[in-house]
């Protein structure tokens, strides 16, 4: 029966970490190019190695093999002719268990020192990473507010085209009536040196016409200057609405940046806590 405490270099009295810790030992060192057996040799061994780990890791395996190795020891023990060269295998035997104890603590100790160094490894690949991922959204915050600047710019671009070309519009309608009006007024000042030649009646009715076109005249121009008017109020409100919505897009703005700098000023509070 094969002493798997002997094949894995360990006490009986061994913990689970201390046998995790010589198998992984053993498991390296065969796979060392410079170990020396042939690949049978090494297959076998790693045979034996995984099922000594198996065993010896598993608290419900390994209770029942303390037994049957205990039993075969006592068997062996009991048998009716010892070979001469029994006793010293055993003082060598045991020796190579307290040397077993003693370069499984080593090997213990420089495992633990690797799993340190891999847990420090990892720690900083972590902050690298966070400290990347935090760049990341960063550069995407200014991206994003960069576009929005720029689409607010397009906007008021196009809002700037939109008003003066209805400025031009505005300009050109009022050149076109006002050149209708000058077409009219020298028609009608046409007609009215006409009139006069007529008779003295006619002249009356075409004074009284006359007076009547120019109060309409007046009345429409005063119409005129009240459309005028509403037109300037109507510009200055669409110019005060569009300063409104300017600042409260500041303002959203500016929130949505303390917003920001708030949250990463927690992270970095969290970050430094942990």
């Amino acid at each position: 029966m094969r002493d798997f405490y002997e094949v894995l270099g360990v006490p009986r009295d061994a913990s689970p970490k201390l046998v995790q810790l010589a198998f992984e030992g053993k498991m390296k060192a065969l796979a060392d190019p410079a170990y020396a057996a042939s690949p049978a040799e090494k297959r076998e061994e790693e045979r034996l190695l995984k099922e000594a780990f198996v065993t010896l890791s598993n608290p419900a395996k390994r209770g029942p093999y303390d037994e049957k190795l205990a039993a075969f020891e006592v068997q062996a023990a009991a048998a009716p002719s010892r070979p001469a060269w029994l006793v010293p295998a055993v003082v060598a035997a045991l020796v190579v268990a307290i040397g077993g104890g003693i370069l499984s603590r080593h090997l213990e100790d420089r495992e633990r020192q690797r799993v340190e160094a891999e847990r420090q490894a990892r720690q900083e690949e972590e902050a690298r990473l966070r400290a990347i991922a935090r760049e990341e959204r960063e550069r995407e915050m200014t991206a994003q507010r960069e576009a929005r600047e720029a689409e607010m710019q397009a906007r008021n671009e196009q809002y700037r085209t939109q008003r003066e070309r209805a400025d031009f519009e505005r300009w050109r309608r009022s050149v076109d009536q006002q050149a209708r009006y000058g077409e009219s007024l020298r028609q009608q000042q046409d007609r009215n040196a006409l009139y006069e030649a007529q008779r003295a009646e006619s002249q009356r009715r075409q004074a009284e016409e006359r007076e009547r076109r120019e109060e309409e005249s007046r009345r429409r121009a005063a119409l005129s200057e009240v459309e005028r008017q509403k037109e300037f109020l109507r510009r200055q409100e669409m110019e005060e609405e569009r300063l409104r919505a300017e600042r409260h897009y500041r303002a959203q703005q500016e929130a949505r940046e303390r917003e920001y700098r708030q949250m990463l000023e927690e992270r970095r509070r969290q970050q430094q806590s942990r």
